[in-house]
């Protein structure tokens, strides 16, 4: 009963979220925002209370990024009332960067909810009736908390949102919270395979590229494949990166029947937009959820509203949320494949965009043209990075190397280089144009490298994620080349 009453739960959220006005929803709940915060250090000094329209506030506060905002942040850890929202933030959030983002209640009930929404988007998909009976399984961040002079808490931001989960929310969860505290990524893992391997896992929600090596490390411990292992297995909720380069790995272990729901999070904002249609892999805007978003063109060009953007073009995102961040451009680059409704695809950070040689390969092109020359070649691709390699003594012009650790090798290695160009070549004109006649840029490289390589170098550079573009190898050591002619 519980079951059922959930699945109809999922299913009326995603009609609603279908069927919202997105200008009224975020012009309404931008004011709200702003009413609430206009007392506050910033509000004061950006003249909220005679903001009344969406447009006067973007007169009034401009594109802010951590260093704008850090002075505000600082007073707050350092227990100072109402500096970017009302009151006192519950806690920080720190990101790899080392950069402290205040959650204030407000905001964390709103994270819970956006990854409420997660989860509906994954039960209206799948029809599940039975999430209730099996683990949801997530390697998620410590949920131990560091504590600054002022006695002000912080964090990881996925362990303080799991903190603030209900109890029987916490329940369905594994592994166990002495297992999320464990320091080291290898001891962490290891211990989360020993538990995993005994419980039966219904959902599975992580980065692509970790709960891969969660997979193997939960089939090595038990020595069984991983569907039986946990024979309840039914969806993936995943983000962070793209997962079309995983998908051929993940289709092959996980077998029929899984659902996979494409989630776009982040530290700034909770999940920000998710999957909700099967065979689509654009995604549905959460806009109801306190968080508001503007965009500005990649271009360049002045910032606006969802009312105004345009499909096929690129634009980076900013938030405001009640968290205290306004008009905070977190670094994304969008794409929205529709305006009514509004729906996404992700093309990456502002940084990964590949453009040593004035070629301006996209995150979203790199990532597409891999799993493309995958699903040519038969392989499976475990993780993958690109870097330039620019002219010298024994080569110019300059070229693409593309450092790939497979799970299954290419029929051809030669073919699978050749792959990736002639995929960036269909849907890049700047690229074709560089790599016309070789003149301005030689063919592609690619350098297998061992199985572990680039979790090794996770582990030893604490990161979650491997960068698409790389402006060093990062002692990423290659094997072999295979040149794309």
């Amino acid at each position: 009963m519980i079951g059922r009453i959930l699945y109809w739960r999922a299913c009326q959220r995603l009609r609603a979220i279908a069927g919202q006005d997105p200008s009224l929803v975020q012009r309404e709940l931008l004011l709200r925002l702003v009413r609430r915060a206009k007392d506050t250090r910033f509000g004061r000094a950006h003249g909220f209370e005679r903001i009344r329209s969406a447009e006067e506030f973007r007169e009034r506060v401009p594109v802010q990024d951590y260093e704008s905002l850090r002075p505000y942040f600082e007073r707050a850890r350092d227990g100072a009332a109402d500096e970017t929202w009302p009151g006192v933030p519950e806690r920080f959030a720190v990101t790899g960067s080392r950069k402290f983002f205040p959650h204030t209640r407000s905001s964390l009930r709103s994270a819970l909810a956006s990854g409420g929404d997660a989860m509906a988007a994954y039960l209206a998909r799948s029809g599940d009736r039975h999430v209730l009976r099996a683990s949801v399984a997530f390697l998620g961040g410590s949920p131990r908390l560091g504590t600054f002079p002022s006695g002000m808490e912080w964090g990881d931001n996925t362990g303080i949102v799991e903190a603030s989960a209900p109890a029987w929310m916490r329940a369905l969860r594994a592994p166990s919270s002495d297992v999320l505290a464990l320091a080291g990524w290898e001891e962490k893992l290891a211990a989360a395979a020993k538990e995993l391997a005994r419980r039966d896992v219904r959902v599975l929600v992580g980065l692509p590229s970790w709960a891969l090596l969660l997979l193997d490390a939960v089939e090595a411990e038990a020595q069984a494949p991983i569907r039986d292992v946990w024979p309840s297995w039914r969806g993936f909720l995943h983000g962070g990166v793209a997962f079309a380069p995983y998908a051929v790995t993940y289709r092959r272990r996980a077998g029929e029947g899984i659902v996979f729901v494409d989630c776009y999070a982040a530290t700034q904002g909770g999940v920000l937009a998710v999957q909700d249609r099967d065979g689509d892999p654009s995604l549905a805007l959460l806009l109801d959820r306190n968080v508001c978003f503007e965009f500005v063109p990649l271009e360049g060009g002045r910032r606006i509203g969802i009312d105004e953007v345009e499909a096929d073009r690129p634009y980076l995102v900013c938030v405001t949320t009640d968290a205290g961040l306004w008009a905070y451009q977190i670094g994304d680059v969008v794409r929205f494949t529709s305006v009514r409704p509004p729906r996404i695809v992700l093309e990456g950070r502002r940084q990964s965009f590949l453009n040593a040689f004035g070629e301006h390969v996209t995150q979203e092109e790199i990532e597409r043209a891999v799993a493309e020359a995958a699903r040519e070649q038969g392989a499976e691709v475990r993780e993958f990075a690109v870097l330039p390699e620019y002219p010298d003594a024994r080569r110019s012009p300059g070229r693409h190397a593309w450092i790939i650790e497979f799970g299954a090798p290419p029929r051809d290695l030669r073919a699978f280089a050749g792959a990736i160009d002639a995929s960036l070549k269909g849907g890049n004109d700047d690229y074709r144009a560089h790599r016309s006649g070789d003149r301005q840029l030689l063919p592609p490289t690619v350098r297998p490298v061992a199985a572990g390589t680039f979790a090794a170098w996770l582990t030893r550079n604490n990161r979650l994620k491997v960068p698409r573009v790389l402006s060093i190898p990062c002692a990423i050591l290659p094997t072999q080349d295979a040149e794309g002619q």
